[in-house]
């Protein structure tokens, strides 16, 4: 949440900029999902794969596993033993292995033995 005009804990101009650019992002490809009318073919050398994934509720749906980024040795990302989450989850495909949350794009890799569950607790109706 930006914070703005209060006497603290103000948000800074950067991180609003930040913001403003990650909603632009998402709407950006969500048009682009619209137009196309399919989901974007995604670069691996580029997209973040979250293994042993499951939908948990943050109040708000959020893939959560271990994340490994293109390139990272695991010294600061995706390390066993060490959990992350995605931001807020925008759109997600389990048939074509996508997710976008409000900051970027994941292939959705290997889920956990508790993905079906969390799939039905953020289904419509509760069917997988």
């Amino acid at each position: 949440m930006l914070r703005v005009g209060e006497d603290r804990t103000n948000s800074s101009w950067e991180s609003i900029v930040l913001h403003a650019n990650a909603v632009e992002n998402l709407a950006a490809d969500l048009r682009r999902v619209i137009d196309s009318g399919s989901l974007p073919k995604l670069d691996a050398s580029r997209t973040p794969v979250v293994e042993e994934w499951f939908i948990e509720k943050f109040v708000v749906p959020t893939l959560v596993g271990f994340i490994k980024y293109p390139g990272d040795c695991g010294e600061r990302h995706g390390q066993r033993g060490s959990m992350s989450f995605t931001g807020p989850l925008q759109l997600f495909s389990l048939r074509q292995g996508v997710a976008r949350s409000s900051h970027r794009w994941y292939s959705v890799g290997q889920p956990s033995p508790i993905a079906e569950d969390s799939l039905r607790r953020w289904s419509v109706g509760g069917e997988f």
